[in-house]
């Protein structure tokens, strides 16, 4: 059992809502930034790095990256620098110069989660928090439970009933606890009152109605995935980033990994980053025909790992901060894409796919160039999937 106290980064002189721009002294702001939360909103707070910070070439795996991060010394089961791969004639298919895969599938527990909860597991053992916990539909339930054991903390993994029996079994065969609610809002008020009630719980998950976001310590972990795209592509980086979007928090990760590299000058430009949605709700955001307060009732997906009707500010904030937009596809869209993607041999969870729909919309809407590069993020495969494509 791990008991090491991992040191936060030295560089790390704070905490900055990225939405009204108040500061905050390091800690651990469950419910985002305080003084939106009073205004009836809602913000994530992000990591403040001051002092010079580079790419380490002689280390290995993501320790490379140790400047940029809140800590180099976490537990690991192996995860990140997940391979890149050319697709020529899914390019041809879609209409695109050059199309790349990164296979967050390959990830020790299947999904990109498994950058996020190294570092989630890391502050709650430098913060004195003997269990994480997560409300989750599966992949951080599943991740989050995986790292908690390599740390030997307790994990609680807050689910609904509706939870496929692979997500729970994996989450059990850990030892984590398993609680099961009715539905996505119970499972928000049941960590409320357990955290009211004093329970000694660092919560890796956003934890309202109207959601800020994940920890603000795992988010950073995935800036890593930026940093090894720009290894991997030898600093020639695509014009677009297709990611599958809900909270936004992968989104968020990339575009400061993306951040960081631009102000330390190892690129130019940042790439477009584009939000792939089952829904519209960032598309109506960035158009203004809705706010990120507002609800969008009345439309719903089956696609549990990016589905819900919120939307949150450090998802627009990646977008505006990129030059990126949004774009959604229906259920149908996206089920047909499982198949379309499976026959160039990847075969995706359906969460995963949505990035296919998007960028043959993205294509024919003149939104995105033949001639231009694209990456799409392949967030988890499709042995994940409940229902037949």
């Amino acid at each position: 059992m791990s008991r090491t106290l991992h040191q936060l980064n030295s560089r790390i002189t704070g905490m900055i809502c990225p939405r009204c721009q108040k500061r905050y002294p390091v800690g651990d702001y469950f419910f985002g930034c305080p003084a939106c939360l009073e205004r009836g909103a809602s913000s994530n707070l992000t990591l403040v790095y001051e002092g010079k910070a580079q790419i380490q070439k002689d280390a290995t795996g993501w320790h490379r990256y140790r400047d940029f991060l809140p800590y180099d010394d976490t537990v690991s089961l192996g995860e990140g620098f997940t391979p890149v791969r050319t697709f020529p004639r899914l390019a041809k298919e879609l209409g695109f110069r050059k199309l790349y895969t990164k296979h967050e599938f390959q990830n020790p527990t299947g999904s990109h989660k498994d950058r996020m909860n190294p570092f989630i597991t890391a502050r709650a053992r430098e913060a004195g928090y003997s269990t994480v916990t997560c409300a989750s539909s599966g992949n951080e339930a599943a991740s989050l439970a995986a790292y908690a054991a390599a740390e030997g903390l307790n994990c609680v993994n807050v689910s609904t009933r509706s939870i496929p029996s692979l997500w729970k079994n994996a989450s059990d065969a850990t030892g984590a606890k398993l609680v099961l609610t009715a539905t996505p809002s119970d499972r928000l008020q049941y960590q409320s009152e357990q955290l009211t009630r004093g329970k000694d719980w660092y919560c890796a998950t956003n934890l309202l109605e109207l959601p800020s976001g994940s920890s603000p310590y795992g988010i950073e972990g995935y800036k890593t995935l930026s940093f090894e795209l720009y290894e991997q592509l030898e600093g020639q980086l695509p014009d677009y980033l297709l990611i599958p979007t809900c909270r936004g928090d992968l989104l968020y990760g990339i575009y400061l990994g993306f951040r960081d590299l631009l102000e330390t000058g190892y690129i130019k430009t940042l790439p477009r980053l584009v939000a792939c949605e089952p829904i519209p709700r960032l598309e109506l955001i960035l158009s203004g025909q809705k706010r990120v307060e507002d609800k969008f009732e009345g439309d719903t997906s089956s696609m549990s790992s990016i589905g819900g009707n919120t939307a949150t500010w450090q998802s627009v904030t990646a977008l505006r901060g990129s030059g990126g937009f949004a774009l959604s596809a229906s259920d149908t869209d996206i089920r047909d894409a499982v198949r379309a993607m499976a026959s160039h041999g990847l075969y995706l969870e359906t969460s995963s796919a949505v990035v296919y729909p998007c960028a043959k919309k993205a294509q024919k809407q003149g939104l995105i160039s033949s001639h231009a590069s694209v990456l799409f993020v392949l967030t988890s495969n499709g042995y994940k999937n409940t229902d037949p494509a």
